[in-house]
């Protein structure tokens, strides 16, 4: 009776011991981890790694690129920047040749107030000059904003094409630009026009060191190097503004700079077109 009396003793303390181990299972099961997909939630956040919905510049560029929409659109406003400059130039070519006909003293067609103007045509008892004046300082105004405008637009199209810091100089050209038209005296309009066209300059510089990957190449060239031509005829106009003088070949100089630009405006959409 002994020996089975002991074996019930230790199949009971066995039992007891199994159920106090299954107990502390489901007891202690709810502070295991959770695990899903062999990563622990209860981990600690990466806050540094790279999120989907936060695409690097590398990412947006690649996408952004190929795009022919923002070609054509930076074509587009480059043909209108500079068609606006050509009839900027062609306008105050006729301006000058006006005033010029009319015997007007050089050192009143630089002036910009309205009192000198109005002061000179009363005493010449020319009223229809200084119509005519007022109407050039509109439309001047108005074409040289346009214009500067659009090559603001042209420089941010194609900062998105290329990802090249250097293409904020044609954004700063354009803010020059503007600066130049909106200002009340010639000193101060010299000076941002001088800016600007030195803004220009190291823009087709920087278009004629830039590689290209594709086809057309040769036709893109060409419009690159008339616009660095006229670039330089800009240039060369300014330095003689800032010296001074205003002769009718200095206006002619600049009407063959801006239909360079605009030759070159319109080689490049063309090549663009015939080369999708």
């Amino acid at each position: 009776m002994i020996p089975e009396e002991n074996s019930l003793r230790l199949r009971q303390v066995a039992e007891e011991e199994d159920e106090q181990a299954e107990k502390h299972e489901e007891s202690s099961g709810s502070c295991l981890p959770l695990v899903m997909d062999g990563v622990p939630l209860s981990a600690e956040i990466d806050h540094d790694r790279k999120r989907p919905y936060l695409p690097s510049c590398h990412i947006v560029y690649e996408k952004i690129k190929g795009s022919i929409h923002i070609a054509f659109m930076s074509h587009l406003c480059f043909i209108l920047a500079s068609f606006f400059y050509l009839k900027l130039a062609l306008a105050t070519l006729n301006w000058y040749s006006y005033t010029k006909r009319h015997g007007v003293p050089s050192e009143v067609v630089y002036e910009d107030t309205e009192e000198i103007w109005a002061n000179y045509t009363s005493e010449n008892g020319a009223d229809d000059l200084l119509d005519e004046w007022e109407a050039y300082s509109l439309k001047y105004e108005l074409l040289y904003i346009l214009g500067a405008l659009f090559f603001v637009f042209v420089g941010l199209l194609d900062l998105l094409r290329y990802f090249d810091c250097l293409n904020m100089v044609l954004v700063l050209a354009g803010v020059a630009g503007m600066l130049s038209a909106l200002s009340n005296t010639y000193q101060a309009r010299t000076i941002w026009d001088f800016v600007s066209v030195h803004m220009f300059l190291i823009e087709a510089i920087n278009l004629l060191l830039r590689k290209h990957d594709y086809q057309g190449v040769a036709c893109f060239r060409i419009g690159e190097f008339c616009f660095l031509i006229g670039a330089i005829l800009d240039c060369v106009r300014s330095y003689i503004h800032i010296a001074g003088h205003e002769e009718l070949w200095v206006s002619q100089m600049d009407v063959l700079a801006c239909s360079l630009w605009l030759f070159s405006a319109l080689t490049e959409i063309t090549a663009e077109i015939y080369y999708l």
